[in-house]
């Protein structure tokens, strides 16, 4: 049972990001929109399926393989609809930064098992931090225009899926639980960010 928890997972991480793209498409913008939580979607994305794959385990890919495709096509419509030249530079700079501890598999002297290992740690990280960019750039423009509520509560119930699917493995790892736990608190500041700047102009 605990196998379909991510493609569960993966099903519902689809249906979060739909509203969110349409919005994009309707708006031709991606204005309020934080670059650097979807950079980092793609970087811990790849980040957490190499490990997977290494590992074989094949059904904890699926989410993440969603979260990088859908995080790199909204990075598309940036470059598509608002990047100068100069931003898509930043932009790909960025997400080369992201990929550099990549380079210590090149290291002999260190076991691949490990190194991977670390690299989901540096994922962890990312996770951790990813949508903090993106509440700070709400609560201080107050632009929710292309933000979708549906998008933070339907990766926070992706979250849970994530979760007991980890935890319902032989071996756990640790810091695929932590980053579970990480998207749970942070999407949920968000979508409390969202419905704040929802209700303000009423109750004003």
């Amino acid at each position: 049972m605990a196998h379909y928890l991510p493609i569960l997972s993966s099903f519902i991480l689809v249906f979060s990001f739909l509203p969110l793209l349409n919005k994009i498409r309707k708006n031709r913008s991606v204005s309020g929109l934080s670059l650097l939580m979807m950079a980092f979607g793609v970087a811990q994305s790849v980040y957490f399926i190499t490990y997977n794959l290494y590992f074989e385990r094949f059904y904890m890919v699926l989410p993440f393989v969603v979260t990088g495709c859908l995080s790199g096509l909204i990075l598309y419509y940036f470059a598509r609809y608002n990047a100068k030249t100069r931003e898509r530079i930043q932009l790909t700079a960025m997400l080369g930064f992201s990929f550099l501890p990549f380079l210590l598999l090149l290291n002999p002297q260190l076991e691949t098992a490990q190194v991977l290992t670390w690299l989901t740690f540096v994922g962890l990280i990312m996770s951790s931090v990813r949508v903090m960019p993106q509440t700070y750039k709400t609560l201080r423009s107050g632009d929710i225009s292309n933000l979708s509520a549906r998008y933070f509560s339907l990766q926070f119930i992706a979250g849970v899926c994530g979760l007991f699917a980890e935890l319902a493995m032989a071996a756990p790892s640790t810091s695929h639980v932590l980053t579970f736990v990480m998207i749970l608190l942070t999407n949920a500041a968000q979508l409390g960010c969202i419905q704040y700047y929802k209700m303000r102009p009423v109750a004003a």
